[in-house]
């Protein structure tokens, strides 16, 4: 151990004696950046935008997430520390607390911003606390980032942190080797900000669509007023038409070859918004769903350099940008579609405008890092139309609505699941028993997380329950399920293991995963949202994405060596002389 630990820090030592410290870095996660966007939209990049990173900085091809739960949350904690999900302690962007005591404060959170399953016959109702309520048999929903502890500083939103966070990140350990840097991170969503920015930030902040501007919270001591007041520019970024029309930067002929969006998939996509273009922006949520919030993110940062005065320290300055309108945009349209095309292509021209401005002001002093934070699978019904053969389709074993009542308010595979397992069990089955005779009680992707309360009545083994919960999703491959594995046994090393089941043990934390982990079929997705397609898996087109480096210290080229995002806090640690990131982390061979 000993060994190691001088072999890192002699690493770290020579690369840094060779490398230009630079005066700022900025990290920037593209939200829901899939690997092949960056050779796909090529030919109509700018040369400053992306292709000023192939051309006069460093690509990794092959980076790949090393943890299963490619998810917005662990993805930016995994920038932001070098550590993969288990081991960040950020296993999803929610999780399931077991022993928390019913919380109808957060119960009325998790209805409100998830998709529960409604009933065909049942109607959508107010969420009640009511005595006899299902959800009230243990536990609460856990947000990534809720902390009741703390107040937003302005809105109606609770309080955010980065309490859940269990270890430190590249901010932390720059701000404890130069104590007058400073750390910021912004984003459109709250949890890209916190996350990447780390427990020790001066600053994190994020975008409000109810008060149309960026917020923080009090758990942070250094926000500023002067950074805030860049609300009052937020209205300019709405377009004089108010719609989301084609740019011209894809030829009309070159769009139809480059994406598959023919009009009989138009009504396949959420049309929340419109399934085609034109898509109306009427209210600032809106905004954030189209490429005019790029703009706007990007500028906020350019705000918050100049406000800050980051790089004039004479010490490093770490700024995270998260560029969020990317997954809200791709979670309606797909990966297929004109709007995703579009969209990168004018985030390629704010991207050009964004480090023409850094280069401005920084010359050779400032180092960009940009990557994503998860890929995205085709929305299945679209796969479908272009492929009738496509092994595709959606999951649904969404957690009940607040005001169910009965097993048969389940979703029908969840029902077909207790149905099997209470089989195995010797359990008598009804379906009009009540939801607290239910052996499965929540489902929090990618986990189940079992009724205790239930095995406990009915006098069951613990193991015994969840192996056979385990072995009834192994034999339904064809709804879905690749694989499932119970938490006992991904507490254990399994030299033998599955490249699936390492990913899914490096996202595993006991206290926070489920009972039994799931994992999907390639091409398949959890059911959460009307005609929306997702990401989640360990499968290519989640965890593969873009990682690229330009500016101070970087040494160019093209390299296919085995990486990951989590490597950032690694590399960047060594340009600036500290170590950062956990174990799997390596510094990667462009710094010069």
């Amino acid at each position: 151990m000993r060994a190691a630990l001088l072999l890192a820090f002699l690493l770290v030592a020579s690369v840094t004696a060779a490398a230009p410290r630079p005066d700022l870095v900025v990290v920037v996660s593209v939200d829901q950046l899939r690997f092949d966007y960056v050779d796909r939209f090529a030919p109509w990049f700018t040369p400053g935008g992306f292709q000023r990173f192939m051309a006069h900085g460093a690509r990794f091809t092959n980076a790949r997430y090393r943890h299963a739960a490619s998810f917005t949350a662990p993805g930016h904690a995994a920038i932001g520390t070098g550590r993969s999900a288990g081991a960040s302690g950020i296993v999803g962007n929610s999780w399931f607390e077991r022993d928390s005591a019913p919380d109808a404060a957060m119960w009325e959170w998790y209805f409100d911003d998830n998709t529960a399953y409604l009933s065909p016959t049942n109607t959508p109702a107010p969420f009640h606390d009511t005595p006899d309520a299902w959800w009230k048999l243990g536990g609460a929903p856990r947000y990534c980032v809720y902390d009741d502890r703390v107040q937003a500083t302005a809105g109606k939103t609770s309080g955010m942190s980065p309490a859940f966070l269990a270890t430190d990140s590249l901010g932390d350990v720059v701000k404890h080797r130069y104590p007058s840097s400073r750390v910021i991170g912004l984003a459109v969503k709250d949890r890209a900000a916190i996350l990447m920015a780390g427990r020790g930030a001066d600053a994190a902040y994020w975008f409000d669509s109810k008060i149309s501007g960026f917020i923080s919270s009090t758990y942070y001591q250094h926000v500023n007023p002067a950074v805030l007041a860049f609300n009052t520019q937020v209205a300019g970024y709405f377009p004089g038409s108010k719609q989301w029309t084609p740019s011209p930067y894809i030829p009309a002929d070159d769009m139809r070859r480059v994406t598959f969006d023919p009009p009989e998939a138009w009504p396949l996509k959420n049309n929340k918004y419109r399934g085609t273009f034109p898509h109306p922006i009427n209210d600032a949520k809106a905004l954030t769903y189209t490429p005019f919030a790029h703009e706007l993110v990007l500028d906020f940062a350019m705000h918050v350099i100049a406000t800050e005065e980051l790089g004039t320290r004479n010490t490093p300055d770490v700024l995270f940008v998260g560029i969020s309108p990317t997954d809200y945009l791709g979670h309606y349209y797909g990966p297929d579609s004109m709007e995703v095309a579009d969209s990168m292509v004018r985030l390629d021209r704010d991207l050009e405008s964004f480090l023409n401005a850094l280069e401005r002001r920084f010359g050779d002093r400032v180092l960009v890092v940009l990557t994503g934070d998860h890929g995205v699978t085709s929305n299945p019904e679209i796969a479908r139309l272009r492929d009738p053969k496509a092994d595709t389709g959606r999951v649904d074993i969404r957690t009940p609505d607040a005001n169910a009542k009965l097993l048969s308010d389940l979703p029908p595979l969840r029902l077909a699941i207790e149905r099997e397992l209470a089989r195995r069990l010797g359990v008598r089955f009804d379906d009009r028993a009540p939801l607290s005779h239910a052996l499965v009680y929540f489902f929090e992707e990618p986990s189940l997380y079992v009724n205790w309360r239930r095995v406990t009545e009915l006098q069951l083994e613990p193991e015994r329950v969840k192996r056979a919960l385990r072995d009834v999703l192994r034999g339904m491959p064809a709804q879905g399920f690749a694989d499932a594995w119970t938490n006992t046994e991904l507490l254990v090393p399994d030299p033998a293991a599955s490249p699936t089941k390492r990913l899914m043990r490096t996202s595993f934390r006991a206290d926070r995963s489920g009972d039994v982990l799931m994992a999907l079929r390639s091409g398949w997705v959890w059911m959460w949202g009307s005609n929306s397609t997702t990401h989640g898996q360990p499968v290519e087109n989640d965890l593969h994405v873009p990682l690229l480096f330009w500016g101070a210290a970087v040494k160019r080229g093209v390299y296919d060596v085995d990486s990951s995002p989590i490597d950032i806090a690694a590399t960047v640690g060594a340009i600036l002389g500290v170590r950062a990131g956990g174990d799997d982390a390596h510094v990667l061979p462009c710094v010069e």
